[in-house]
Order: C-alpha cells, then structure tokens, then sequence
C-alpha cells in the first residue's frame, strides 16, 4: 500500500521537476546543437529512431513513440526540410515509406549523441558512488516504465 503523499512532497518534487528542466535546457544549449537548432523532442527522437534502426517505416515510429500519424508527417516534414532526413520506399515493405539519414542528418545525430554522453557524464558525475549512480538510474527507470 502506498503511504499518502503530503503538499509538501508534491511541491518540493515540483520544485525540483522545474529546476532540472531548467539546467537541462542550459547545459543542452551549452553543449551546442547548432544543427539541430529549433528542433523538437520528438524530431529528435525521430531521427534517434532512424538513426539505430536503418529502413525503418513511419508505422514503426508511431507505434515506438505513440503519436498520431499527422504528428509524425508534421514532424518527418520539417525534418525533410531541414535536410536532415529523406523518404525513400522501404525495400522490407515496398508500400510503405523508409525514412533515411541524409549526410547532414547522420552528423547532427552524431553531435547529438556526443552532447548526451557528455550531460550523462556531467548527472553522473555529481553522485559519490557507483551504488548512487546505479540508484539514480533503478529510479528513473522506475518513472519512466510506471508512467
């Protein structure tokens, strides 16, 4: 049984919750992203999503990210525009589009993956001990697949 959250749980993880959101962002922003500047969450885990799986087909990203298909053409669109990915038709389904890294898309992706390691790094880096660490990610792992 859970015990009852207090207000004061609610506020203090709300408090928290802002701030990290906060030095995420700053410390993002220091990392440089200038390919991928202005783009969103979901673009970038769009091209994450091409990037580990090559051939992948739009109905595959909207079930691995949960989002109506307008959200992901809205998305696959400004990405295209960008030139950071293109549509090709899928040698696994030929009545499905493919989604492709272009060249530009493969090394913002990277950039990309290079700042990540870098601000796990930093998160990481903060706690005394590898039994810190480890909880730290046994917790938000627990967020993330409760959610």
């Amino acid at each position: 049984m859970k015990d009852n959250i207090s207000k004061n749980e609610i506020q203090a993880l709300d408090e928290t919750w802002h701030k990290l959101i906060h030095i995420y962002q700053r410390t993002s922003n220091e990392l440089g992203k200038e390919k991928l500047e202005g783009v969103t969450t979901i673009e970038i885990s769009i091209l994450n999503i091409v990037y580990r799986q090559p051939e992948v087909i739009l109905k595959d990203i909207t079930k691995m990210l949960g989002i109506p298909n307008s959200t992901l053409t809205n998305a696959v669109d400004r990405l295209e525009k960008r030139g950071l990915i293109k549509r090709a038709i899928s040698k696994r389904d030929r009545r499905s589009f493919a989604l492709e890294l272009t060249e530009d898309g493969r090394i913002a992706q990277l950039e990309h993956k290079k700042a990540e390691k870098l601000m796990c790094h930093k998160i990481l880096s903060i706690y005394d001990s590898k039994e810190e660490r480890l909880e730290l990610i046994r917790l938000l792992g627990k967020l993330t697949d409760k959610f």
